[in-house]
C-alpha cells in the first residue's frame, strides 16, 4: 500500500503540486481525459510512529496463581506485572483457544508488560458460551483487582479462537457484572460456535474493537452456514457498531487486520515452533501483538499517536523484512457521516435520501444486496453494491451519489470506502490490484481533482485458501477464497482548493483508471470522517 506517512494527528495535511485546474461537467458523452490528477500522493504526518514491535522500557514479573471460591472451585491463570515506571497500571485479560491453554501467550503478555500494561490469561471451559463464561471471567477480575491494588479501571478483553468469540459475546455483560470499565475488545481468529451467530453491537463504555485474521486459517478457515455466509471474523467487524451515521462515541471505532496467509497457532506461543510452513510464524506473532499494543496503547492509556497504525494504515517502523505475510485493514471512525451503506437495499436511492446515478453505458452491473448473495466469495456480513464496468467509446463509465440538497463538510477531514474485487470476473485481471477515481462535486457545479484508490489504498486480488486443514472441511476448498474489502482514507484536502467543502452536492467513482479500464468490484460505507 502506498502510504509514506510522516504523521499529525490533528489534521492530515496533503501536499500537492501546484497546477491549473480543469473543470468540466460529467455529461453522458463528456470525454474525461486531460484533467488535473493528484500528483503528491502521501498523507503527510509531522509526529513520529511511536515503537510498538521493539521491547518497552519496563521490567516485569510473571505468575501463576489460583484461587477457590466458595464452592471450592479452583480458578487458574497466569499474571504479568510492569514493573519500574508509573505505579497503576491497565489490565488486559486473556481468553484462550479451544485446544490451547492459559499458559501458551507469555509472548503477549511479556511484550505488554514491558511496554506498561498489566495482563492475566486465564484458564476456562473453552468449550462453553453460556453466561458461565461471563461468571468466570468476573470471578478472574474482581479477585485480580483485589490482589493487585495498582490496577486502573481500564480493561481490555483478548481472545483467541473460541476466546475471540467469547469477549465479543460478553464484553457488555463484564461491564456490568464487574462494574469495570472495558474499553478495549481483541479477538484473534474468533470461533463463531453457540449463541455466536446473533448480533453484538458492543456498546456503553467500549471504545475499540479489533479483529486479526488469516486468510489461510487451517482451523477458523470460514465455513459456510446453511444460508451461505461465511462464519469468521468478517462478521463480527461488519455487525459490531452501527452503519448509520453517528456524532457520538455510542458504539466504538473498529478495526480489522486480514493476513493473507498464516496459521491458527501463530497468536500463541506455539508460533516459535518449526514448522513446514512458509512463514515460520516467529515475526508474524511479533507484528500481532505489535498491533495488539497498540490497540491498548490507543484506548485504554489514550494515547491518539497510536491511532496512525489503525485509521492511517501506517506500518511500525521496524516492521520485520521476512517471514511475515501481506495484510490488509478495514477501519471505522465511532463518529462519522455516511453518504451510502446500502442497508436500504437500493441500488437507487442513497443513506442521505439522494440518487444513485450511473453512466447511460459502461455501467453493465450495478446491484445492492448481501455481500455473501451478490458475491459467493465475499466473507462479509453486510449489505454492499456490486459495480461492473467496461470503457465507453466516448466519455467515462461512472456511478454518482448525490444529496438530496448541499452537505456542509467542511468540519470533516477524510472521505472513506471500502471495496473488493469480484473473483474470477473475467473484468478483472487475475493477480492484479483494482482501482477507480472518486471526484466531488459542489452545488455551484465545480468538479474536484480526480483521486485514485490507489494513491492512498488498494484493491487486493481476493485470497485464496490453501485448502490445509486441520478437520475435514465443511466447506470445499474452492468456496474458501475471501474476497474481503479493505478501507482506503483519502484525506478531502487531495481533493484541491477549488471546491466548496461547505456545499458537496455528489460524489462520484469515475472508473477510467489507465489500465483499469474494465473491472468489477464491491463497496460499502461511502462516509466522511473528522
Amino acid at each position: 500500500m502506498k502510504h509514506l506517512i510522516k504523521s499529525s494527528l490533528a489534521k492530515a495535511i496533503v501536499v500537492f503540486a501546484i497546477f491549473l485546474f480543469y473543470s468540466c461537467s460529467y455529461e453522458e458523452d463528456m470525454v474525461l481525459e486531460n484533467e488535473t490528477l493528484v500528483e503528491n500522493k502521501e498523507l503527510v504526518f509531522e509526529a513520529p510512529l511511536p515503537p510498538i514491535i521493539s521491547d518497552g522500557p519496563y521490567n516485569y514479573k510473571a505468575k501463576n496463581y489460583s484461587f477457590f471460591t466458595q464452592n471450592q472451585e479452583e480458578h487458574k491463570g497466569k499474571y504479568y506485572m510492569p514493573v519500574g515506571g508509573f505505579s497503576n497500571y491497565p489490565l488486559a485479560l486473556i481468553m484462550h483457544g479451544n485446544g490451547f491453554a492459559y499458559n501458551e501467550y507469555d509472548i503477549l503478555q511479556k511484550h505488554l508488560a514491558k511496554h506498561g500494561i498489566a495482563s492475566a490469561s486465564i484458564q476456562w471451559d473453552s468449550g462453553k458460551h453460556d453466561l458461565s463464561v461471563n461468571t468466570e471471567m468476573t470471578k478472574h477480575i474482581n479477585w485480580l483487582f483485589n490482589q493487585y491494588p495498582q490496577l486502573i479501571n481500564s480493561i481490555a478483553l483478548i481472545g483467541h479462537s473460541m476466546g475471540g468469540g467469547a469477549v465479543v459475546r460478553f464484553a457488555d455483560d463484564l461491564e456490568t457484572t464487574t462494574g469495570k470499565n472495558v474499553k478495549s475488545v481483541v479477538s484473534l481468529a474468533p470461533a463463531l460456535q453457540h449463541d455466536m451467530n446473533v448480533k453484538h453491537n458492543l456498546i456503553s463504555t467500549i471504545k475499540g474493537l479489533l479483529i486479526i485474521y488469516s486468510g489461510n486459517d487451517e482451523d477458523r478457515y470460514g465455513a459456510k452456514s446453511f444460508d451461505g455466509r461465511e462464519q469468521s471474523g468478517f462478521k463480527f467487524y461488519d455487525e459490531c457498531s452501527a452503519e448509520g451515521s453517528t456524532f457520538s462515541n455510542l458504539f466504538p471505532a473498529k478495526d480489522m487486520i486480514f493476513f493473507k496467509d498464516g496459521r491458527h497457532t501463530m497468536y500463541t506461543d506455539r508460533a516459535q515452533q518449526p514448522l513446514n510452513y512458509q512463514y515460520s510464524g516467529v515475526n508474524q506473532n511479533k507484528v500481532i501483538n505489535a498491533y495488539i499494543l497498540a490497540h491498548l496503547k490507543l484506548y485504554l492509556q489514550n494515547h491518539p499517536e497510536y491511532n496512525q497504525f489503525f485509521k492511517y494504515q501506517r506500518r511500525p517502523s521496524n516492521m520485520p523484512q521476512n517471514d511475515v505475510s501481506e495484510f490488509y485493514q478495514q477501519h471505522t471512525d465511532a463518529k462519522k457521516s455516511v453518504l451510502a451503506n446500502f442497508e436500504n437495499n437500493s441500488s437507487t436511492q442513497n443513506y442521505a435520501g439522494g440518487d444513485i446515478v450511473k453512466s447511460s453505458s459502461g455501467i453493465i452491473t450495478m446491484k445492492v444486496g448481501n455481500s455473501w448473495k451478490l458475491h459467493s466469495y465475499s466473507p462479509h456480513h453486510t449489505k454492499a453494491m456490486r459495480i461492473t464496468w467496461t470503457k465507453r467509446n466516448v466519455g467515462s463509465s461512472f456511478v454518482k451519489f448525490k444529496y438530496p440538497s448541499s452537505r456542509n463538510l467542511s468540519s470533516y477531514s477524510f472521505l472513506s470506502i471500502r471495496a473488493s474485487q469480484i473473483y474470477k470476473n473475467i473484468y478483472n485481471t487475475t493477480d492484479k490490484e483494482q482501482d477507480f477515481y472518486i471526484r466531488l462535486k459542489d452545488k455551484q457545479g465545480i468538479y474536484s481533482k480526480k483521486v485514485k484508490i490507489s494513491d492512498f489504498g488498494i484493491i487486493p486480488y481476493p485470497i485464496k485458501h490453501s485448502g490445509s486443514t486441520i478437520l475435514p472441511l465443511q466447506t470445499p476448498i474452492s468456496k474458501l477464497t475471501k474476497s474481503a474489502m479493505t478501507s482506503t482514507l483519502i484525506p478531502l484536502s487531495a481533493f484541491g482548493n477549488n471546491i466548496n467543502l461547505s456545499n458537496i452536492k455528489e460524489v462520484f467513482l469515475v472508473f477510467d483508471v489507465p489500465g483499469h479500464e474494465t473491472g468489477a468490484i464491491m463497496i460499502d460505507n461511502l462516509e466522511f470522517y473528522k
